[in-house]
């Protein structure tokens, strides 16, 4: 798998943002795979296609490819808002593929956020463009990385080098089960592991967990019942084995 861009192929583009999206699509292109399922290749989207570059032959899994000067960043902007919304409740939002690159396009990242990670939540919406711009009233959105939890933010290239496919695809596949559910449901699941593994600790109580109940409370104001839902989660994330249950309130990470 090649770590550089070939620069030739945006030799006749101009602008900033169609060369960045030349280069970071043809390399893909020739040097992606699904994370999903067995596919060593994927299908680049027609021209234009609503959020979507590149989509699984096999699976149908989509993904949107982001090229980045630098990384960790706090939010990454994206198209337009109510697009992006529906997409959410639809269960159709692509998985997002953030690249990092140096100024030569040598490859130094590859992060994936995984589709049932950006929730509503994760979403900022943008000020409508003023009425002197051409689209007038536009309005985009920002994706906000710091809602996403690590567990959400699965590295397909580190360092320079690429990550073993199985490794990368076991961990993209533990939490394709929320790709059923609705877009609070998977809100709640991605909120509850976030807060989890932000005790910091390999087992926990679960009067640990109702300690954070404000954080709970603070994304869904509306919801009365927050400890009910944080020990439903919980059997969520048991049920797909990433925490056990020990008995008593006491549970750890698997």
């Amino acid at each position: 798998m090649e770590l550089f861009c070939d620069l030739s192929i945006a030799a006749r583009y101009k602008s900033k943002g169609q060369i960045a999206r030349v280069l970071s699509e043809a390399w893909w292109a020739a040097n992606g795979y699904c994370l999903v399922c067995t596919s060593d290749s994927l299908k680049q989207s027609k021209a234009n296609t609503r959020c979507t570059d590149f989509i699984c032959s096999g699976c149908k899994h989509s993904y949107e490819l982001k090229a980045l000067r630098r990384w960790p960043a706090a939010k990454v902007s994206d198209g337009a808002y109510a697009a992006m919304m529906s997409r959410i409740h639809e269960g159709t939002t692509p998985s997002l593929l953030l690249l990092e690159r140096s100024e030569n396009w040598h490859i130094r990242s590859l992060t994936a956020i995984h589709s049932t990670f950006l929730t509503p939540i994760a979403i900022e919406k943008r000020k409508p463009l003023s009425g002197n711009a051409v689209r007038a009233g536009w309005t985009g959105c920002n994706i906000l990385l710091d809602k996403i939890g690590q567990d959400g933010q699965i590295p397909v290239i580190q360092e320079g080098a690429f990550l073993p496919k199985e490794e990368v695809r076991q961990r993209f596949r533990m939490f394709m089960p929320l790709a059923e559910k609705s877009a609070e449901e998977r809100g709640w699941t991605a909120l509850t592991l976030t807060v989890l593994r932000g005790l910091g600790k390999p087992s926990f109580l679960l009067k640990d967990v109702y300690e954070k109940e404000q954080i709970f409370s603070n994304s869904y104001p509306q919801n009365r019942h927050i400890r009910d839902k944080i020990r439903q989660q919980l059997q969520v994330l048991r049920d797909m084995k990433i925490i056990r249950f020990d008995g008593r309130g006491h549970y750890s990470f698997l």
